[in-house]
């Protein structure tokens, strides 16, 4: 073999700079606890902790003694007997070796957490909560034996036996403190023109002087007796940085931020003050997926690269105020679990093509996977009330 030449060494290292394998910055996003409940699947999703152009040109390796190492995930569905806490390490591996590593620790809870008391909750988001499969996912799940007796608290629901909810399409952090008054006849923020049409917040009142006031008082009054709610979680903030550029998505979240301080605030001045639950938002689908929700507005890989951005200002703001993240997006499929729609491959060509068909909105299969989630963050607060 002849020798190999500075010329051949930098013709090498400019392929391997070229395909971004190695000048991409990799970060790994995974919580520092992950908490399982036997007899419901978690997973680590390796294209959701990692924000690069192509997954597919590392390995994923997690060292634990628990669950199994897949292709594209880590997966592990506990047994009772398994109750404790364990190591975890992903890695994230190319050619050159190991480029980047996170630890977490694997908590498995007891499966009858809180099994001798009750326990209210209310849903507060934006359309994947309208959607109200996850809330009725966390109810189904709390009905199982070893569980509290559970309440869900809204003015909204799917079906008639549906969870209680307050979710509403297309709002962000903001409208819940300052929507009143509205008919229609004004355009709202967000991808959603004037949807739902008629909803002011469920928050708000008009008193005796016939000014509009934000009263929670009020509100559970109303909805639950005059108490006040175990657990308040907020899946918000989508609509907030959808449409963020690369230029303007520090702005954007720093006022999405200020916003919800404003919002859990009013929440901690309730007697006693709930817990607060912070969803992590999910990854979108492919650009298939966002081709047919948005045209052209918004790209696939644009809202990755917010929502990076976003989650992991979400995990520090939840550090500053003391509040219970759900890591939706660690636990979600987002290769399988969204809408599909099979149609022929082109206007010319009959044979037939499943692609996904929705950008943000998951298939019930991954609301479901969201509602696994939520409900082991629930019961790890549960274990900690013992």
């Amino acid at each position: 073999m002849g020798k190999f030449s500075f010329k051949n060494w930098l013709f090498a290292l400019g392929c391997i700079l070229g395909s971004g394998v190695v000048a991409e910055d990799v970060k790994l996003l995974l919580p520092e606890k992950i908490y399982a409940v036997p007899g419901v699947e978690t997973n680590i999703y390796f294209n959701n902790i990692v924000t690069v152009i192509n997954p597919a040109n590392y390995v994923f390796e997690v060292k634990c003694e628990k669950g199994r190492n897949d292709l594209k995930r880590w997966r592990y569905t506990p047994k009772a007997e398994e109750v404790g806490s364990y190591k975890l390490q992903v890695r994230v591996i190319n050619m050159q070796g190991i480029v980047a590593k996170a630890d977490a620790e694997l908590i498995v809870l007891p499966p009858d957490a809180g099994a001798t008391r009750e326990f209210s909750m209310l849903f507060i988001g934006a359309s994947q909560t309208n959607a109200g499969h996850y809330p009725n996912r966390m109810e189904a799940l709390m009905k199982r034996p070893g569980n509290p007796k559970f309440k869900t608290i809204g003015t909204r629901r799917r079906g008639k036996d549906g969870a209680r909810h307050e979710g509403y399409g297309g709002w962000r952090w903001h409208v819940f403190m300052t929507r009143y008054g509205y008919s229609g006849s004004r355009k709202m923020d967000g991808m959603h023109p004037d949807r739902p049409v008629g909803f002011n917040s469920p928050f708000i009142f008009k008193n005796e002087k016939g000014e509009y006031k934000f009263d929670l008082n009020k509100y559970f009054a109303i909805n639950n007796n005059g108490k006040a709610p175990d657990a308040v979680s907020f899946q918000l903030g989508l609509n907030d940085f959808f449409l963020c550029t690369d230029e303007n998505i520090a702005e954007v979240t720093a006022k999405s931020m200020k916003d919800m301080e404003k919002l859990i605030a009013e929440f901690r001045k309730l007697e006693p003050a709930p817990a607060i639950f912070i969803f992590q938002h999910i990854p979108g689908s492919n650009q298939d997926g966002f081709g047919a929700s948005y045209g052209c507005q918004q790209s696939s890989w644009q809202y990755r690269k917010n929502l990076d951005y976003y989650n992991r200002a979400l995990a520090a703001k939840a550090k500053e105020l003391d509040l219970h993240v759900v890591p939706v997006y660690m636990n979600f499929d987002t290769e399988n679990n969204y809408p599909v729609l099979t149609q022929p491959v082109n206007h010319d060509n009959p044979q037939m093509i499943t692609r996904q068909n929705n950008g943000v909105h998951p298939a019930v299969a991954g609301y479901n996977q969201m509602g696994d989630t939520l409900y082991c963050a629930v019961k790890a607060l549960l274990a900690k009330q013992k």
